[in-house]
């Protein structure tokens, strides 16, 4: 992670505004090398994303499952004449790929918003099969549970809250499906700090956060998927291991702010870690 700054140029006009939960993110794609570009928003997302994207290759991801996850890097970049911090990442399509997010699939198949079938459920374990059965029928890809249930545990560990329904996405090809690499990790680890004040003792706002999509407890929702299709991820962190890629990412922060910014991404790991 060398801090490095990017010199290519962002301009509004380029810009790919994604709207999300928590409202629009900057987001560009550079053609001429491949890569998108994603800027800080409401805190230290670039450092969010970044730095569990380096954790999660110490877990069993792509050893033990069909699945995979993007790699990023934090950058610095000139926008609009302005040096602002932000992250990077290749562009995991191929020619002729497209992403499709499931609330889009499953509400094409309904005929009607996917967000009304699933609050016709009256628990979450039946929103949660009836997300990954429909999708696997349609798509052929029999391990969607799985995969599922690998998003919400790495959201419950990383305390990602915002895999909202357009955050959860199959890659088409033609007519068939695979599975999408996971991909925005930013809004974890306390980062927002909009609605997560840095006055505020990192346990208190760990208990705070609620899982989405079906807005629970993160733990809850990662163990009913498990009821369902079990386990998937397993990793175990040190201090040691998150120190190591944490430190060099926050020099891309003012030097006030690192401490705060530490202590609260260490402990939201460390506390999260004993649910798995």
């Amino acid at each position: 992670m060398d801090r490095d700054r990017k010199d290519i140029k962002l301009v509004t006009d380029d810009k790919i505004a994604e709207t999300s939960s928590k409202g629009n993110q900057e987001k560009w794609f550079d053609a001429d090398t491949n890569k998108w570009y994603k800027l800080d928003q409401f805190g230290y997302e670039a450092l969010s994303e970044t730095l569990i994207s380096k954790l999660l290759e110490k877990s069993n991801i792509e050893n033990d499952t069909p699945f995979t996850f993007v790699r990023y890097e934090i950058v610095k970049l000139r926008v609009h004449n302005r040096e602002r911090t932000g992250c990077v990442s290749e562009n995991f399509l191929k020619e002729g790929q497209s992403i499709v997010t499931i609330n889009r699939l499953l509400s094409k198949i309904l005929g009607y918003p996917l967000k009304e079938k699933l609050l016709s459920f009256n628990s979450c374990k039946k929103r949660i099969d009836y997300l990954a059965s429909t999708t696997k029928d349609y798509t052929g890809l029999d391990h969607f549970g799985e995969y599922l249930t690998l998003l919400f545990e790495i959201d419950a560990l990383f305390l990602n809250d915002d895999r909202h329904l357009n955050n959860i996405a199959v890659i088409k090809t033609g007519g068939k499906y695979d599975y999408c690499p996971i991909f925005d990790n930013g809004a974890g680890l306390l980062s927002d700090i909009r609605l997560l004040p840095p006055d505020t003792e990192p346990k208190a706002l760990i208990s705070s956060l609620k899982a989405r999509p079906f807005n629970m407890s993160f733990t809850r929702q990662m163990n009913t998927a498990r009821s369902l299709y079990g386990g998937r991820l397993s990793i175990s962190l040190l201090k040691n291991d998150i120190t190591e890629y944490l430190t060099p990412a926050l020099e891309f922060y003012p030097q006030r702010d690192r401490g705060i910014i530490a202590d609260r991404v260490t402990k939201c790991i460390l506390t999260r870690q004993r649910f798995l």
